[in-house]
């Protein structure tokens, strides 16, 4: 059993917040303090367990005894908040970043990811040793250093997945062919790290692959049964591959919502242990049916954590406020890391920058915001928490332009910002004076400062005889094709 304080997980999430040497930081500690205050267990990023095996420069690390004491004063911070400490163990096998100097990519192939890397060597009994080692090796240190869960990743294209994959596992030996050859590595490591430390072991398995030739429900429900006869805790199930379907392991906007949690739902029903439900759960509603409709045993919510430190507190009542929405996006927490800036978020403010949480100002003023977009809704909501008075001008809809980004298919989670701001606005009870500003308004108003957001208009080409010009009109729905 995990013995959590409540059935909120925060599952790994690449920070790439190291300075390239694998070890704990300040910032390591400030991101994972910050959302440890009311969740029941917080999952480390993905710890390399070689050097030579890293997925992002600055990786943390727990592959050597130096790493120990940067994770222990991260662990003994997250046990100050109540919550438990996970460390996820994952070998990328031919994933390993190519672009990194001093990786090696080894794999139960001799075949690169079709969508690239780098070619891996097919591994023998001996390479197979020395993974199971590198395993059992860094579970222990976890140990040392107060960790008190273990998850091993099975899935989304990594090593042991890429044994248990029939789309990538072509082997001709015992580890090869038939689904129980083909698991049978796996279930090596799992045993040996089962022998080799006193803790509770989680297992991230990908549910489905999403290609036809790849791992399906039906051999990891039978996996499953594998896992929990082996003494497995809980499984944590997801979806997709990071070699051949990368955005059903992201779950950004453009997968479907909800499928990751069919998947596990149907693994739930026919085993014996807690399973634990992710992907895109970044609202009350998602909660309330994961719960209702699947009797959920955990929640594993990441990227809602991320834009909202404060989510679980919010779903717990024990925070007041309206939660702040993931949307889904990928692009401030994915691109933050893939270009090498760290994990950020295009909705929280805070998250890998060097501003202060928001306090009282020393001289209390009265404020004019002119433009109701989300630059302006977010000026002016700042400006009443802060203590000032604050009139916000938007002689049209409150969103502004960003009214538009919903629009095309598939992005309809973006409203959900422009509604949290709407929502923010009321709840701030902030002076809405829903006209366009003039000068008169400004005399009137008495103002000591004004922020103009007034956001941008078209530039109009100059063109030779043009006359009639589009924007994004093409966008309003009796503009768009039908049928």
């Amino acid at each position: 059993m995990l013995e959590l304080r409540n059935q909120f997980i925060m599952p790994p999430i690449k920070l790439g917040y190291s300075e390239g040497d694998g070890l704990v930081n300040q910032k390591h500690i400030d991101f994972y303090k910050r959302r440890s205050k009311h969740i029941g267990a917080i999952t480390i990023e993905p710890l390399y367990l070689d050097s030579g095996l890293r997925e992002i420069p600055a990786q943390l690390g727990i592959d050597n005894d130096e790493k120990n004491e940067g994770l222990k004063k991260l662990t003994n911070l997250i046990h100050l908040n109540g919550a438990k400490v996970i460390a996820h163990l994952n070998h990328p096998g031919r994933m390993a970043n190519p672009k990194i100097p001093g990786n090696f990519f080894i794999s139960s192939t001799d075949k690169a990811c079709e969508n690239g890397g780098a070619v891996p060597k097919k591994m023998n009994r001996e390479m197979m040793d020395d993974v199971i080692k590198m395993f059992v090796d860094s579970a222990k240190r976890a140990v040392a250093s107060g960790i008190d869960i273990i998850e091993l990743q099975f899935g989304h294209g990594y090593l042991l997945s890429q044994f248990i994959s029939p789309a990538v596992n072509d082997r001709t030996d015992e580890y090869g062919g038939s689904f129980n050859n083909r698991v049978t590595f796996p279930l090596e490591v799992l045993l040996s790290v089962r022998d080799a430390v006193d803790v509770s072991l989680i297992a991230r398995i990908s549910a489905d692959e999403m290609i036809s030739s790849g791992i399906h429900i039906e051999e990891m429900i039978e996996f499953s049964h594998l896992l929990e006869e082996k003494g497995i805790d809980a499984i944590h199930v997801s979806a997709g591959s990071v070699c051949s379907t990368p955005p059903w392991f992201f779950q950004h906007m453009f997968i479907p919502k909800g499928k990751a949690w069919e998947l596990a739902s149907r693994i739930k029903k026919k085993i014996n242990v807690p399973v634990i439900f992710v992907g895109r759960i970044n609202s009350s509603k998602d909660v309330e049916l994961l719960n209702e409709k699947y009797d959920a045993d955990y929640i594993a919510v990441g990227r809602a954590m991320v834009a909202d430190s404060d989510f679980v507190g919010k779903i717990l009542n024990k925070v007041e406020g309206n939660i702040r929405p993931c949307l889904a996006c990928a692009d401030g927490c994915l691109g933050g890391v893939k270009r090498g800036e760290g994990l950020s978020c295009v909705v929280n403010p805070l998250v890998n920058t060097s501003l202060h949480e928001i306090s009282k100002a020393d001289s209390l003023k009265k404020i004019a915001v002119i433009g109701g977009g989300l630059a302006g809704m977010e000026a002016a909501i700042t400006l009443k928490e802060r203590g000032h008075q604050v009139d916000l001008y938007e002689k049209n809809k409150l969103g502004g332009q960003f009214n538009l980004a919903s629009l095309p298919p598939n992005k309809e989670s973006l409203k959900d910002i422009v509604d949290y701001f709407n929502a923010e606005i009321e709840s701030h009870k902030i002076n809405l004076i829903q006209k366009e500003a003039v000068e008169t308004d400004i005399e009137k108003g008495n103002y000591d400062a004004i922020i103009m957001a007034t956001g941008a208009v078209p530039d109009i080409s100059p063109i030779k005889g043009l006359k009639e010009f589009y924007w994004t009109e093409f966008l309003n729905d009796d503009e768009l094709p039908h049928g």
